[in-house]
């Protein structure tokens, strides 16, 4: 039977430490795919990623096809493929020395590129879940603003939503107990796709809509859209302990197409993001808002206890090395700051739909799709890919690149023309 020394990347004794493991006999052969007894059922841990990546990339798919055109609905089939892929990569480079598994993508980096790839992952992993935890924020607060005729500003309203997210964040200690809250999240997606393709269906003959433009593709706008649709995929790096929902991504696609041609379709150069604000102002809108305030308030949560937890495994916040109270004292503290931070930038970038185009082109697209191709090359070498593969391999690296840069720009400059020209938005 052989040995495996240890990596303690997460110790407090050797922080990060990586030691190589010892040779191992060849008849290992770690299943890629098995579930784990420790990470949960394998519906509760899809409904996670459905609650999380569906339902925000949902009501921004149709803005993104506004900037890109109709090629953006063959960007979205490409942005499945080339995320799956990437995926199923990452997932090797979990297992890349055979013995065990690495547990975070942080790890990933850190065995691939030492110190530098560590915190390269970090940075653009606590802007995708801080980020995301803003957009929540922006969307329930502009959304219950004009449900109400109480004279409370929006910025309060975002107030208001953080509290509301605090209570369960606070409660929830690991992901295992959110399972109820994700199923819960991942129905509200599902009433907000047939709320989106009934009301754009019935738009198609709205006078107000007659003259909307569709282009076939808009060249200018392209690298925007594409970093705008990758949110839609963001699941699968946010999550590599879920192998299975890795495999099962076709059911979110087909959320977004059913949501993004008809919307397109009926609104076109007119598409607003979200998706809520161009549909009919009736009853079932209403009951859409609804579920998307829902929606975020579920799922925000979620997302911050994903970062959380690598926070406080980080402080060492546990009950053996803090005690009972203290445990609970340093988590609610951390979990409070993390909340109030969130929504002090929600408060500031009130606006959602560039704020998920910049999210998506800054941290999405490296996540997504750069990094897990450069890990792979460096943890297995280049020369282990066949020459398609490393073509392919290099198309998603040149499309992850030039998204995230000009997309970047892109969203950067719409957010200073919002700020120059509606200052007074909330």
């Amino acid at each position: 039977m052989s040995s495996t020394e240890t990596s303690p990347l997460l110790s407090n004794s050797s922080l990060y430490e990586v030691t190589k493991p010892a040779p191992t006999d060849h008849n290992c052969s770690p299943d890629l795919l098995a579930e784990r007894p420790e990470q949960g059922s394998s519906f509760a841990a899809y409904a996670v990623v459905v609650c999380i990546v569906a339902g925000s990339g949902t009501l921004g798919l149709p803005y993104a096809l506004k900037l890109g055109g109709w090629i953006g609905v063959g960007v979205l089939v490409l942005s499945l493929l080339m995320s799956v892929y990437t995926a199923v990569l990452l997932v090797r480079c979990l297992y890349y020395d055979g013995v065990h598994r690495l547990s975070s993508y942080q790890e990933v980096g850190r065995h691939a590129f030492g110190k530098v790839g560590l915190w390269t992952v970090w940075f653009f992993y606590a802007t995708t879940v801080i980020g995301g935890s803003v957009m929540f924020l922006i969307l329930a607060g502009t959304g219950l603003k004009p449900m109400f005729t109480l004279d409370i500003s929006a910025r309060s309203w975002i107030w208001i939503c953080a509290i509301i997210v605090a209570v369960p964040f606070v409660l929830i200690k690991t992901m295992k107990e959110a399972a109820i809250t994700s199923v819960l999240g991942a129905l509200a997606t599902v009433v907000l796709v047939v709320v989106a393709v009934r009301g754009s269906i019935l738009d198609l003959d709205n006078p107000v809509y007659a003259d909307v433009n569709h282009s076939l593709v808009i060249f200018s706008h392209l690298p925007t859209a594409v970093a705008s649709i990758s949110i839609c995929f963001g699941g699968n790096v946010i999550y590599v302990h879920v192998e299975e929902s890795m495999r099962r991504l076709c059911t979110c696609t087909i959320f977004y197409l059913a949501v993004a041609i008809p919307c397109y379709m009926a609104y076109g150069d007119l598409a607003e993001s979200p998706i809520f604000n161009n549909l009919p102002k009736d009853g079932f809108r209403t009951i859409g808002t609804i579920f998307i305030i829902a929606h975020v308030l579920l799922t925000a949560p979620l997302l911050l206890t994903l970062f959380a937890l690598e926070i406080e495994r980080l402080a060492d916040i546990t009950v053996c090395s803090r005690g009972l109270v203290m445990e609970r004292v340093y988590r609610t503290v951390l979990r409070l700051v993390m909340v109030g931070f969130c929504a002090c930038i929600a408060c500031t970038v009130p606006y959602f739909g560039d704020f998920l185009s910049l999210l998506g082109a800054l941290s999405q697209c490296t996540l997504i799709f750069v990094l897990p191709v450069v890990f792979y090359a460096k943890l297995f070498g280049w020369r282990q890919m066949r020459w398609f593969e490393l073509v392919w391999c290099a198309t998603i690296v040149v499309i992850g690149i030039v998204s995230a840069v000009i997309g970047s720009i892109d969203a950067i400059q719409a957010l200073k023309d919002d700020f120059e020209n509606d200052p007074t938005a909330i």
